[in-house]
């Protein structure tokens, strides 16, 4: 059996870690997040206030970027720093959005 865990949301649906759980025990950040809602705004800051920066969509593979962590707004809401998988031009654009099970969920990698 694989015990193999991803990121586990909690009662609310936020992810309160990134971590992936490994079957020796290991845990590694979760990199690569789907987003599952039909539009997700991606934004300048954590936290629902600040400027969208581009509108995700369903089925879109986001990548976490910079440090592997999540970020709490003001009002203690869990976001990710990413970028859209994609082009150059895609990938340099960053922003942040909600770490909930509403918007994106862990994805498989992808064994290339």
């Amino acid at each position: 059996t694989n015990s193999f865990q991803y990121p586990q949301p909690n009662r609310q649906g936020d992810y309160i870690s990134i971590l992936s759980k490994f079957q020796d025990g290991q845990k590694s950040p979760h990199l690569v997040w789907q987003v599952v809602s039909s539009e997700l705004n991606c934004r300048a800051q954590a936290g629902g206030n600040y400027r969208v920066v581009r509108s995700l969509s369903k089925g879109d593979n986001i990548d976490i970027v910079g440090k592997p962590k999540i970020y709490l707004d003001k009002q203690g809401k869990p976001w990710l720093y990413v970028a859209k998988e994609g082009s150059a031009e895609d990938v340099k654009i960053r922003c942040y959005v909600r770490a909930n099970t509403l918007f994106i969920k862990p994805i498989p990698y992808s064994i290339s």
